[in-house]
């Protein structure tokens, strides 16, 4: 096998087809052959879809040898999912992208021709402009913005999701333990020669991402506790800048209880210091909790994924389970 591509399904199977209908355009040009199944397999994960799309997926697979599918017993998450389907990736090139087409087949070729004949052991899209509203776009580009400035790394802010990577990038991502899983920092992170090339971006044909606001925000969430200690470092500060206050206000009171008037304890500035420090000491527990919360998942030793069933010749499986 050469080429493997990891497609996560949730909820969207019924999209399945019309994507093996575009990639196998697509492949039968490049390789000049009708017969692409000995060179190329697409690997649907099901992440725990609530509706038929496994039904659909199955039935696509039936139509198109080089699909293949593994269903996740429940929803475990796309970046799971995705890592579920790097594991069983056969192929010497490995890529990733959305079944719903807003990156094309297509634009996998721009990235294979770069990471054959440039230096790079993975490569990803760069969008120059995404046909996407205005909200959409804004938030994607304030999370990786943010994300960047607190985990340090320098993750393009218009990257796109889709990438390839060689045989040797996916052993040593595979190779990773971890249970979070947020594969743009884990890539950055493995330190191997990582390239960018532009790619077309176009709207997606049938229904909307399930990517809203509230999972963007938990998946900011989750990256920054993964990879940053930057929130535990901010409640130090924050502890310093309360004592701080605290010093100035016994020394205000002081002042004022020496030199101008009679000190009589007001109740709102009492009431508003029990308040404060109250609301910063719920708060810096709350953060110390979630990276507590991390420490317990990742210790607890518990598979990343858990496969129901698999649908198509996948090699030997039992290798693949974690």
């Amino acid at each position: 096998m050469i080429y493997s591509f990891v497609v996560p399904i949730y909820g969207d199977g019924a999209l399945a087809r019309d994507f093996c209908v575009e990639l196998q355009k697509v492949f039968r040009e490049y390789l000049m052959s009708d017969q692409i199944e000995g060179a190329v397999e697409v690997l649907f994960v099901d992440d725990g879809s609530r509706n038929d799309s496994a039904r659909l997926v199955k039935e696509a697979c039936d139509e198109f040898p080089f699909a293949k599918l593994v269903v996740l017993s429940r929803n475990f998450g796309q970046h799971v999912a995705i890592s579920c389907g790097y594991r069983f990736a056969r192929g010497q090139f490995v890529g990733m992208l959305n079944v719903d087409q807003e990156d094309p087949p297509s634009q996998l070729l721009l990235l294979i021709d770069a990471l054959k004949t440039e230096t790079f052991d993975i490569v990803g899209g760069l969008y120059a402009k995404r046909d996407v509203p205005l909200f959409a776009k804004v938030t994607s580009y304030l999370f990786n913005l943010v994300l960047n400035r607190l985990t340090g790394y320098n993750s393009p802010v218009n990257a796109s999701t889709v990438r390839v990577m060689n045989r040797k990038f996916l052993d040593a991502y595979n190779a990773l333990t971890e249970r979070s899983r947020f594969l743009p920092g884990l890539e950055l992170w493995l330190g191997f020669r990582y390239g960018h090339v532009p790619v077309t971006h176009q709207r997606r044909k049938v229904g909307k991402s399930s990517y809203n606001f509230r999972r963007r925000f938990r998946m900011a969430l989750d990256s920054v506790i993964s990879f940053s200690d930057f929130p535990l470092k901010v409640t130090v500060k924050l502890g310093f800048l309360v004592v701080l206050i605290g010093v100035l206000l016994l020394l205000a009171l002081i002042v004022d209880k020496l030199f101008f008037r009679a000190f009589l304890p007001g109740y709102l500035s009492t009431i508003t210091a029990i308040v404060l420090i109250g609301g910063i000491q719920v708060m810096v527990t709350g953060v110390a909790c979630l990276y507590i919360g991390r420490i317990l998942a990742e210790v607890q030793g518990r598979p990343l994924f858990v496969v129901r069933e698999t649908f198509g010749d996948l090699g030997d499986n039992s290798r693949h389970l974690p």
